[in-house]
């Protein structure tokens, strides 16, 4: 129902004040204190978030909990490199694969940071206070590529190239760029203007859909590879193609373009959900499908989900006690004003006006329930959840003495 704290203050103030009860203000709130909600984790049948893959042989990095982890690329447990509170993002093997660069926090900000392939001896690289984030290695140089907005004029970003050291920093000469991949030379480099991964933006045909172009270093030549009215987006050059992303048949698959002929052909054949942030390793590229791993041969045309199993103690997930009085997002009045209800961190409460207990309808922490209403009589509670995978219409008795009945 509600979106910030100033809004839910005012309405619940404003739906005690219309109605015929007295119950005092901070009574909701104090009701839904004292209901402090058990959180239970959801222990073997959690499906791990892996995000931010990159590739070197048969290793895969990638992030999980905002850290940077290693597994094989046949599967298998993962390995733990940091541990640190802040978010480390977008791996990168170096080409001989003895490093990995990356964007962390460590001081605060986010910037260029490098560490050994198997963890530790971590060393910041960029000190600006811009935001840097890692894109890949120069192939033959060994400096990193990252991408950053320190010389812009407004919010588009332009390639920089830095090596492990800190030291001998290089801007492209592309006046606008956000992720690239050179070709195995170094002569060309294949890159989009602009960045649109972190955008919800689904089969988006606009002014800002992205290009594959490539840049001939030696010959200032700019060529436009894709020309789609899709999004074609992350290109690797691997051997004599570039491969990229594209959501030109609704969802995004991987693609190959040979950049001499432009002919362009459909590798993944994914419906589901989106081939995201994709990375290229020698003949084979990594990528997120629903929250795994998939890895595709540009040999065979095979592309597999890596079973990855990560052993974490991750202290976030659980089973802990949670005060939720600071963290109500929905009110609303019984017909006979006796009672509230209130929704408190994805949980909906009935609440006494004066005297009574404070009851849990809903009582499930693995879902998000909301926009809770009474029904006329006030023996029914009509909400949302998303208990099953996608939001429904539910309907419980007032006292939650039932099984909610799904309605949609």
């Amino acid at each position: 129902m509600l979106a910030t704290p100033y809004r839910t203050a005012l309405i619940i103030a404003a739906a005690i004040a219309n109605c015929s009860c007295t119950l005092p203000m901070q009574s909701a709130a104090m009701a839904a204190s004292a209901q402090v909600v058990a959180i239970q984790a959801d222990g073997a049948n959690a499906r791990p978030l892996m995000r931010f893959p990159d590739i070197h042989e048969n290793t895969i990095v990638f992030v999980y909990g905002e850290d940077i982890w290693t597994a094989p690329a046949t599967g298998g447990d993962a390995t733990r490199l940091t541990i640190h509170d802040g978010s480390e993002r977008f791996p990168k093997f170096s080409p001989d694969g003895s490093l990995i660069a990356f964007t962390g926090e460590y001081d605060g900000n986010s910037d260029v940071y490098v560490m050994n392939a198997h963890g530790g001896n971590i060393r910041r690289v960029t000190f600006h206070p811009g935001y840097d984030q890692v894109i890949g290695w120069h192939p033959t140089s060994g400096k990193i590529l990252f991408r950053s907005g320190r010389s812009s004029a407004s919010r588009y970003n332009r390639l920089f190239l830095i090596s492990p050291d800190g030291t001998d920093v290089e801007e492209l000469i592309l006046n606008e760029a956000a992720t690239g991949s050179y070709s195995p030379d170094a002569k060309q480099i294949a890159y989009n203007k602009t960045s649109r991964e972190n955008r919800t933006w689904k089969r988006y045909r606009g002014g800002r859909v992205q290009q594959i172009y490539v840049y001939d270093l030696s010959t200032d030549k700019l060529t436009n590879l894709t020309e789609n009215k899709a999004t074609n987006r992350i290109p690797m050059w691997i051997g004599d193609k570039v491969y990229f992303t594209s959501d030109r048949n609704h969802t995004l698959n991987i693609f190959s373009v040979d950049p001499k002929t432009k002919k362009t052909k459909q590798l993944t054949h994914h419906t589901e959900y989106d081939a995201r942030r994709p990375s290229a390793g020698g003949d084979k590229i990594v990528y997120e499908l629903g929250g795994s791993l998939a890895v595709l041969d540009t040999k065979t045309g095979q592309s597999n989900v890596v079973p990855i199993q990560i052993l974490a103690d991750a202290p976030e997930a659980r089973t802990r006690l949670e005060d939720v009085s600071n963290r109500i997002t929905g009110i609303d009045i019984s017909p006979s004003g006796k009672r509230a209800l209130v929704v408190a961190r994805g949980e909906i409460f009935s609440v006494p006006k004066k005297d009574g207990p404070t009851r849990n309808l809903t009582n499930d922490s693995g879902a998000r329930d909301r926009n809770a209403a009474w029904s006329p009589d006030g023996k029914t509670v009509a909400y949302l959840s998303d208990k099953s995978g996608e939001y429904e219409i539910y309907l419980i008795d007032a006292l939650g003495k039932t099984e909610a009945v799904k309605l949609t």
